[in-house]
């Protein structure tokens, strides 16, 4: 039986981190984001699949955090997520947007497993899991995608490089980071003249992060000028 999070403490959190993010989140999709986390805790008894187990953690570092760039992802759209790792953000991305029609890759076959199992469990359609690297899905697949995320470490060069032959031509990597000021210091080092920067905090737990969004047509610039990351 899986860990049980108190559904009232749940409800509040989420609503009003919502609120404060400018979020829009239903019962339905607070219960079954709600749900996912607990299916992570269950999971996380056998295997390492996130440092965070506290639920209010949970609430703010994973699921309202990772929902905070459909912002800036288009309706409908066909989204992938780059290196997902536990889900994050596709899957709770795919529960505020269900129009979004969502790919979560990663390399590690375990949090595949995972996901395969959390995403039948909760009943979602329009989302796949895959143990897949991004090199290969771009030979398999080019450019299809009207939106590439990333929650992951990596450096915004080397997200863009990943991006390149996954993006459409209108499309866009939009990529979570920490702080404003490392955000800026990438863009420059990577040579992104117009990539946007959008900063915002996690009230509850007053921790600074960003959305740096960088159009393909960029992407496609950068990679011509730059050896070794032409698509």
């Amino acid at each position: 039986m899986n860990p049980a999070i108190d559904e009232s403490l749940w409800n509040g959190w989420l609503s009003s981190g919502a609120e404060e993010l400018g979020l829009e989140l239903d019962e339905q999709k607070i219960a079954l984001l709600r749900r996912f986390a607990e299916e992570l805790m269950e999971a996380g008894k056998t295997f390492n699949l996130t440092g965070i187990t506290d639920p209010f953690e949970m609430a703010v570092k994973l699921m309202l955090d990772s929902i905070y760039p459909e912002k800036f992802i288009p309706n409908d759209a066909r989204v992938l997520d780059l290196g997902t790792g536990a889900g994050f953000p596709g899957v709770p991305l795919k529960i505020a947007r269900p129009g979004l029609s969502m790919n979560l890759i990663d390399s590690r076959r375990k949090r595949i497993n995972f996901l395969k199992y959390a995403i039948a469990r909760l009943g979602l359609s329009g989302i796949r899991a895959e143990q897949i690297r991004a090199e290969d899905l771009a030979k398999r697949e080019g450019r299809q995608y009207d939106t590439v995320v990333c929650r992951a470490v990596s450096s915004i060069a080397e997200l863009a490089g990943l991006a390149a032959p996954l993006l459409r031509k209108n499309g866009r990597l939009v990529a979570m980071k920490g702080d404003m000021y490392k955000a800026m210091a990438e863009i420059e080092a990577a040579g992104f003249d117009n990539a946007v920067i959008y900063p915002y905090v996690l009230l509850g737990l007053n921790i600074e992060r960003t959305v740096i969004v960088v159009e393909a047509g960029e992407i496609f610039a950068w990679g011509r000028r730059t050896p070794g990351n032409s698509p």
